[in-house]
Formats: structure tokens, C-alpha cells, sequence
């Protein structure tokens, strides 16, 4: 199965992201400081974080109570 979702790391900030759930190996959340950059001030921002081997790990915006509800099926 497939799913969406929104990426959240300062270079694709936004972006949807379609991730193959079978690769999926683990998840978790964060609370991350993002360094000012230019104009903008640093940010404060709750990213989970999942780890899809061999590409790495992914920056999304979801909620990780929200994915595995989307893994379970229970999202439509």
C-alpha cells in the first residue's frame, strides 16, 4: 500500500510524498529547532520521522498516531 504524505524538511517544506508502507521500517516524533535562515526565523516544529531503508528517513508533517491509523487502515 501506498501513502501520502506531507514533507516537512526546510528544502521540500510542503511537498507531498508517496511512501510504499512495506518499506517502512520504523517511526517516531520529534521536536525539532529549525535554524533561521535569511528573512525567516528559527522554527520550532513536531516532526515525525520515518525510516525507509535504503533511502533513509523521511521528514513529514503527520502525526505518528495518524500514520499507523493510516497503516491500519483506518484513514481513508
Amino acid at each position: 500500500m501506498f501513502i501520502t504524505l506531507t514533507n516537512i524538511a526546510p528544502a521540500h517544506k510542503e511537498k507531498k510524498v508517496v511512501l510504499n508502507s512495506d518499506i517502512i521500517v520504523s517511526m517516531f516524533t520529534a521536536t525539532v529547532t529549525r535554524e533561521a535562515v535569511e528573512e525567516e526565523p528559527a522554527v520550532v516544529e513536531d516532526v515525525t520521522f520515518i525510516h525507509c531503508p535504503p533511502h533513509g528517513t523521511w521528514e513529514v508533517k503527520e502525526s505518528m498516531s495518524y500514520i499507523t491509523r493510516l497503516l491500519n487502515g483506518d484513514v481513508a
